[in-house]
């Protein structure tokens, strides 16, 4: 990921922005998107626009914890806008018209910058007119003389009363006097794009910076359990993971992760001093390569949760491939066994992807043969037997990796 991350779509098309802009471009942000993003080490995050009513909103906490971490976090336009008026006082960088008004309270309801929009197959665009832009586009208006005063607040009113999927002005044009829909078609004003220009030219131009005193947040439940997954390559990742089940590995990983994720949310964790004292504990005992990669933050993270590892188990699978990485990190096994994964995802796009059992000389009973050996099995064990040994949800899976590291084993490493 870049270092500049920018969640945007519906106010500009993503093309503008990587035009205007060297940065990772994401669709509108949702809760959990920050913290996920944070998982690449940004320097600034940008949120233009942001989902909500399907979906939960962005959380105010992960934009402070992405603060308190030293990166730089601004807003304009739409959700951007809402949430820099929020937290301003903390260190969030607002930009333009909207947010000024928010922020200054000329601007209350949330619905002033909400639009209906296509998905992402079509690139977010958006269906109806944002009450912010209908404001401009009638104060212009009335200012080129094309609306009367009155007119326009006719129009205004009509607009408000809609609920905001169906604000098109369509459905607006005949309170308007003749002449208005040809003036419209130049007059439009557009202000949440002009707001979002705005904050990427300030993003170009240097303009934005992390608070000079971060804010402190607190370590709640809800933030820790919704702290990032691995950073890794969702290709990658599914390799190593692959590589803990083929050795046998998976279910003690599982139990151990398990348990982290439990104290993470329900343990006791050291603060102050004694979390420096745990910091130095885990560098004591886990080797230096399998921690280089963590900053001091993470590091502190690190070494708190295993403060308050607890012998629980708790229904935490969907969170386990994270966990169980961070396991291995404690292990020191992780440099070792990424290695290995990057090497296997390597081969297989070298050679075509996952091959078939006869491209390597084998048949689909020597599969499960060499499968069930690493479970301990007997070679004729079904595979469903031989997949839930190994801790792998499904035979299908199973196959696949087997192939993926069998091809490894006998192209890869000549």
């Amino acid at each position: 990921m870049a270092e500049i991350v920018v969640f945007v779509g519906p106010t500009l098309p993503a093309d503008e922005v990587a035009r205007r802009l060297d940065a990772e471009v994401l669709p509108p942000v949702a809760q959990g998107d920050v913290l996920r993003a944070l998982a690449a080490r940004p320097r600034l995050l940008a949120i233009i626009d942001g989902g909500y009513e399907r979906v939960p909103a962005v959380w105010h906490k992960e934009i402070l914890y992405a603060l308190e971490r030293g990166v730089a976090v601004a807003g304009a336009a739409s959700m951007g806008a809402l949430r820099a008026a929020e937290l301003a006082p903390f260190g969030m960088v607002g930009v333009g018209e909207v947010y000024r008004r928010v922020r200054d309270g000329q601007l209350t309801d949330d619905d002033e910058v909400a639009v209906a929009h296509l998905g992402a197959e079509d690139g977010h665009r958006p269906v109806s007119e944002a009450m912010v832009n209908i404001r401009a586009t009638v104060a212009a208006a009335v200012a080129d003389g094309v609306l009367g005063p009155q007119a326009g607040d006719r129009m205004l009113t009509a607009a408000k009363r809609l609920h905001y999927p169906h604000r098109r002005w369509p459905a607006l044009l005949p309170l308007a006097p003749p002449g208005f829909a040809t003036w419209l078609s130049d007059g439009r004003r557009d202000v949440k794009a002009a707001d979002a220009r705005a904050l990427l030219d300030l993003i170009a131009s240097g303009g934005v910076h992390p608070p000079a005193a971060p804010p402190r947040v607190e370590r709640t439940e809800h933030l820790q359990l919704a702290r990032p997954a691995s950073a890794l390559d969702p290709a990658v990742e599914a390799d190593l993971l692959d590589g803990v089940h083929l050795d046998g590995d998976y279910p003690d990983l599982a139990q151990a992760a398990t348990l982290r994720l439990v104290a993470v949310g329900t343990g006791p964790r050291p603060t102050g001093g004694a979390r420096a004292e745990w910091v130095d504990r885990l560098r004591e005992h886990v080797p230096a390569d399998a921690l280089a990669d963590l900053d001091a933050d993470a590091l502190g993270e690190l070494a708190a949760d295993q403060a308050a590892l607890v012998h629980t188990c708790a229904a935490v699978e969907d969170r386990l491939p994270a966990a169980i990485i961070d396991t291995l990190r404690l292990w020191g096994q992780l440099p070792g066994r990424l290695a290995r994964a990057r090497d296997v995802a390597a081969c297989c796009e070298r050679l075509g992807g996952t091959p078939e059992p006869a491209a390597l000389g084998l048949t689909d009973a020597d599969v499960w043969s060499w499968c069930a050996g690493r479970a301990g099995l007997p070679p004729n064990s079904p595979a469903d037997v031989v997949a839930d040994a190994l801790g792998v949800p499904d035979p299908d899976r199973l196959r696949r990796a087997a192939l993926r590291h069998l091809l490894y084993e006998k192209e890869g490493r000549q």
